[in-house]
């Protein structure tokens, strides 16, 4: 070991928190040769939980280890990801999601909305997710998930139906139908007029032509990618993950 402490260098500080990656990812790089200390199977048999910062260490690689108040061993930065604690949903949160009709990915609950922010900020595409089911089905936290972006309830002054939302019949259509591909969804969606726009990824929010909106739809048709029709990216999304816990 070399000098004890790095504060220059450590992503976490001494005593924050911080939550240890899932089993999954640990048994990943404990097979792949990449770290010095890869973990140990007392290491993994703690993947998930929450635990904080006791000590701060480097290894003669320079690379900076961390020391757990409750698991055992030494642990890369790489073994351990940001925590951030959510806040069960909201009074104000709750009451205005009884007028949101929310759409499902089996049992994954999402209510696509529009956020007003304490700053005075809107979003026009949230999705309100409950902690335990979004961590089940995609594996990873928002924050730290490369290129998810992602808010806090806390900050949230209102809530409100998108206007760009895609209603949730047919959000429902195509979560039912599956991917296109892994982790990828395109779809058609057909209005009134017979304008037909492809879609991707995002279900829940859409880029509508000029005049259209939610109540023009009349069909969505799951898969289809038929190359003469030019595809419309779907807007950037956040997340806003509620914990299921009583206050």
């Amino acid at each position: 070991m070399a000098d004890e402490g790095n504060p220059y260098r450590a992503k976490f500080p001494l005593g924050s928190c911080v939550r240890i990656k899932p089993t999954s990812q640990l048994e990943a790089l404990k097979r792949n040769g990449s770290l010095r200390f890869p973990p140990s199977e007392a290491q993994v048999a703690y993947g998930g939980e929450i635990d904080s910062i006791r000590r701060i260490s480097s290894s003669i690689r320079g690379g900076v280890l961390y020391g757990l108040e409750l698991a055992p061993g030494f642990w890369h930065e790489e073994l351990l990801q940001r925590l951030i604690s959510y806040s069960p949903l909201l009074p104000h949160v709750r009451e205005a999601l009884t007028t949101i009709e929310p759409s499902r990915d089996g049992e994954l609950i999402y209510f696509p909305c529009r956020a007003v922010l304490k700053s005075g900020e809107a979003c026009d595409t949230v999705y309100i997710v409950a902690e335990k089911l979004y961590v089940k089905h995609y594996g990873l936290y928002p924050e730290n998930c490369p290129g998810k972006r992602w808010i806090r309830m806390q900050d949230i002054a209102e809530v409100q139906e998108s206007p760009i939302r895609l209603p949730a019949q047919f959000a429902n259509e195509i979560y039912r139908n599956g991917e296109s591909r892994m982790g990828y969804r395109i779809f058609t969606v057909v209005f009134a007029d017979g304008v037909r726009q492809k879609c991707d990824n995002a279900v829940d929010f859409i880029r509508y032509p000029l005049g259209k909106g939610p109540k023009d739809i009349v069909a969505v048709i799951p898969h289809e990618d038929g190359r003469e029709d030019p595809l419309v990216r779907s807007p950037e999304c956040y997340w806003c993950l509620y914990s299921e816990q009583p206050q």
